[in-house]
């Protein structure tokens, strides 16, 4: 509707008319709606992998934490076809802030890894293999970091599990999303 108003508006004889009601914009944010969604998802995106970049200065970890944080809003988008809800406003926002936690919560255990120094040998003296260190290196990083990372995560769920509840939409769309 909004958009068939606008080309009768650019069609009349008469010059800068135009065609108004309230409504108009929550209209408007529906013609942009997918575009706005999507550069603002990639955006963030790209912005946490220059971040990353910068503070880890390693491209491997680095982009297996972009591809933590992509799995997590994929499975976020997946949640929401699970719980019914459709994609607005609301939604996007809280795709975007999940992308925010994902970042904090994989990239502290990725950088917990570059941290870690495995030993050169076993304990009985034989040289470790490349995959014996990494192996190593993930379990000294989730050991170092994981309880934080963990305790973090679960001061979240208690925080929105009172949203649980609610009878108001961006509540428990919030904790729908957020569970």
């Amino acid at each position: 509707m909004l958009e068939n108003m606008q080309s009768i508006c650019a069609k009349s004889p008469l010059e800068k008319t135009f065609a108004y009601s309230p409504r108009f914009y929550d209209y408007e944010s529906y013609v942009v709606f997918a575009k706005e969604a999507n550069l603002n998802v990639i955006l963030a995106l790209v912005a946490v992998l220059v971040v990353l970049l910068i503070f880890t200065g390693n491209l491997t970890v680095s982009l297996f934490v972009l591809l933590c944080v992509g799995l997590v809003d994929l499975f976020l988008f997946g949640l929401l076809t699970f719980w019914k809800v459709t994609l607005n406003s609301v939604t996007i926002i809280n795709v975007v802030i999940a992308l925010g936690l994902a970042v904090d919560y994989s990239a502290h255990i990725g950088h917990a890894y570059l941290t870690v120094d495995p030993p050169n040998t076993d304990e009985n003296g034989n040289p470790l293999s490349n995959h014996e260190k990494r192996v190593l290196k993930a379990r000294g990083a989730l050991g170092q970091m994981g309880p934080s990372v963990f305790h973090g995560a679960f001061s979240t769920f208690l925080a929105i599990i009172v949203l649980s509840g609610s009878k108001s939409y961006i509540f428990s769309v919030f904790f729908k999303m957020w569970f």
